[in-house]
């Protein structure tokens, strides 16, 4: 071959397929990835492009076990040499241009021309949007394109990738659509049933007890005259749910079978055969004989006021009248300790409950449970087995047995599963349903964007509530009459307890013990007591204020324990890392890291970017454990640390906005302080605005300091020239 041949080859389009086995080729030349963990990675990368494969979930993917001391260069090694096999000619890594490094990890670039997963998944979208535009029969054609690219119905299928949950999750993607494809070609393209047909007994091999393809392969046989084999379809059916798992078949399986029994007229040429949806029925599922409704939700809390916001957001997790998929099958609700997550789930589940004909399951999953262990998955999983009538068999052992059970008992279920309490992500992600049909309501202490980011789930930050939601609270508790009699107190009352429903419940129990005592007293107790959480104290651990914060602060690391302690020192709810880099002493990256633990935990909230705010009850909770836990000279130290902080980043805002003011000459900064830095006068003006309650704070706390009167000095200064207005 001559020289410019081979450069011509080498410059040839990079194809890759996945769908079916691992494959990657440059015009007509098969590629050679290399060995088998190798293969591996470049399939992550396809499942994850056109994003990026982060490093450590290269490095959990090719270690089962614990991963050795060298697997970050081991993957490296195996990047470096996918490089070498897609762009031979590569002289620098820096000039990539198939593999590349990103921020976190690695990515494949590709597009619809060049995976065919990216194209499956192009050709699946258009379809539905010709199905939702009025024109279905273009649709199935679209439908039938799309899993023509499908080799085998499973990637990776026989290999241990098979059991990765991106690998997985692009299964259930193709029996998806098989199932759209059949429904479209059912009733718009009756000419297409038998390709379709062929398609669904292909994805039933896979998938032998999801009664969806079995439903839609009755119904093909149905719509081509073959009334026999479809009974025999429904029979064989049947005899394995019963065999295998010992329940019975679902209504959807059930209606197939009665339509195949019902006398009917002969359809007319041309007319569209039935259409049959799952779970339209009680009962629906697996193992449910009749009357096996679950409803098991607690009681709708009758003092429920306000969240009329929130409550919107959640109703739009339900699918519209007609429409066949909800836009998300997982709702999780986060926020802080004592916010009232669990009142709002429980109060929507009631709402929406008769949109789940099958029932509804309420799991606690215990994740800050005062005195048990978070719930394992494989234990919340037999809870909803048992709730179902389910009953696991000797072959359902271990946790793949377990969910392969599970899966098969939600599917064609129209069922609503709250999982209250979650500790994290792992904990819930293997009960989250995987058909259309079922909602899961999460309610957590933490964010789990995770679950955002893998199973599309809708996730909703409560908030402590508005002073009016808080007067509406108070007045179905405590009744209006009580309310209007003292209304500014019960109004103190709100502010006094931030809006947080735990306490407002905690008040209003005290109110109602002691009916003749008039709302200003109690609002007066808590106005005297704010230094401290005794006014909310109780025996129970389930509503004793400091027994619920600590253990969303027992679950934090050390570092973030610390500087959730010493943010009780700083004058202001709100603070800036660099702010917190300086009470702490510690660098900038770990202050970030430190920060989004606690915010992950909802101790901290970012209202406005890059500014974090302490509700006033858990700076109140962190005040205590600092005076407990932090020593004298360590509390001492943290404060002379803020303290040089806004010294020093007020002189380099002056310097910026007013330089020819002249300077205060000021003695070095000690160690660990991290002072703003302003490259414009407009971002030192915005600082000062934004800290123009902290500084004047700060100029009156400010007493042991060596430097007392120049930093007084100092920060007077920097208010007066920042918040002039030409300054800004």
């Amino acid at each position: 071959m001559r020289k410019d041949q081979v450069h011509g080859t080498m410059k040839a389009t990079v194809r890759y397929s996945i769908l079916g086995t691992v494959r990657a080729q440059r015009g007509d030349t098969e590629l050679e990835p290399g060995p088998p963990k190798r293969l591996a990675l470049l399939a992550l990368l396809l499942l994850r492009a056109p994003g990026t494969l982060p490093l450590h979930e290269a490095v959990d993917l090719l270690w089962d076990t614990e991963p050795p001391a060298s697997a970050v260069n081991v993957v490296h090694r195996h990047i470096g040499a996918l490089r070498r096999t897609l762009e031979p000619e590569l002289r620098t890594r820096s000039a990539a241009q198939h593999l590349v490094r990103a921020a976190d990890g690695y990515r494949l670039a590709v597009d619809v021309t060049t995976s065919d997963l990216l194209h499956f998944r192009d050709l699946r979208s258009q379809a539905q949007l010709a199905v939702r535009s009025g024109d279905p029969a273009e649709g199935a054609a679209l439908f039938l394109d799309a899993l023509r690219l499908w080799r085998s119905p499973v990637v990776a299928a026989g290999s241990y990738l098979a059991r990765h949950p991106l690998f997985t999750s692009v299964g259930h993607e193709y029996v998806a659509a098989v199932k759209d494809a059949a429904d479209t070609v059912l009733t718009a393209a009756p000419a297409l049933t038998e390709e379709i047909l062929a398609m669904l007994r292909q994805a039933v091999e896979q998938h032998p007890f999801d009664e969806g393809l079995h439903s839609r392969i009755i119904a093909s046989l149905a719509a081509t005259g073959r009334q026999a084999d479809a009974l025999r379809q429904f029979e064989a059916i049947r005899r394995a749910l019963a065999d295998e798992l010992g329940v019975d078949p679902g209504p959807g399986l059930r209606a197939a079978q009665q339509h195949l029994l019902r006398p009917r007229a002969v359809p007319e040429s041309g007319a569209p055969a039935p259409r049959f949806r799952q779970g339209t029925g009680p009962g629906t599922g697996l193992g449910t004989g009749p009357g096996t409704i679950p409803a098991q939700l607690p009681a709708d809390p009758a003092s429920f006021a306000g969240r009329r916001e929130v409550l919107a957001q959640c109703l739009e997790l339900l699918p519209l009248e007609g429409e066949d998929r909800p836009p998300t099958m997982t709702a999780v609700i986060c926020g802080m300790p004592g916010v009232g997550k669990t009142t709002l789930a429980v109060h929507w589940a009631h709402q929406v409950a008769d949109r789940f004909p099958d029932g509804q399951v309420y799991v606690d999953m215990q994740g800050y449970h005062p005195s048990r262990s978070p719930l394992a998955p494989g234990q919340a999983m037999r809870e909803v087995l048992d709730a179902l009538g389910v009953r696991p068999r000797r072959t359902h052992t271990g946790a793949a047995g377990l969910g392969s059970l599970y899966r098969s008992a939600l599917a064609g279920r129209q069922l609503l599963i709250v999982l209250d309490n979650a500790y994290d992500c792992e904990q819930v992600r293997p009960l989250l349903p995987g058909t259309p049909g079922c909602l899961a309501l999460v309610t957590s202490r933490r964010r789990l964007e995770g679950l955002a980011v893998t199973d599309n789930a809708r996730v909703i930050t409560l908030d402590p509530m508005t002073s009016e939601e808080g007067l509406e609270l108070l007045d179905r508790r405590l009744g209006t009459d009580r309310i209007r009699a003292d209304f500014q107190a019960a109004r103190e009352l709100v502010d006094l307890c931030g809006g947080l429903p735990l306490a407002l419940a905690v008040s209003s129990a005290r109110a109602l013990l002691n009916p003749t005592f008039p709302l200003s007293c109690l609002a007066a107790r808590l106005r005297e007591n704010r230094d401290t959480l005794t006014v909310f104290a109780g025996h129970d651990a389930l509503t004793d204020a400091r027994s619920v914060f600590s253990r969303s602060y027992d679950a934090l690391g050390p570092g973030a324990a610390d500087l959730f302690r010493l943010l009780s020192l700083h004058p202001s709810r709100d603070i800036t890392t660099a702010a917190a880099a300086s009470l702490t002493g510690r660098p900038l990256r770990t202050t970030r890291e430190e920060i989004a633990e606690l915010a992950d935990h909802h101790l901290l909230v970012e209202q406005v970017p890059g500014r974090f705010t302490c509700h006033d009850l858990l700076r109140t909770y962190a005040s205590e454990l600092s005076a407990a836990h932090d020593t004298h000279q360590a509390r001492s130290d943290a404060r002379a640390r803020m303290f040089e902080h806004y010294l020093y980043s007020a002189d380099a805002a002056t310097a910026l906005i007013a330089p020819h003011r002249g300077s205060i000459i000021l003695p070095p900064p000690r160690p660990g302080v991290l002072p703003q830095r302003f490259s414009r006068r407009t971002d030192a003006a915005e600082w000062i605005v934004a800290e123009r309650y902290v500084l004047p704070a700060l100029v009156e706390g400010i007493t042991h300091h060596p430097s007392v009167e120049t930093f007084r000095r100092q920060l007077m200064r920097t208010l007066e020239v920042g918040l002039q207005p030409s300054a800004r």
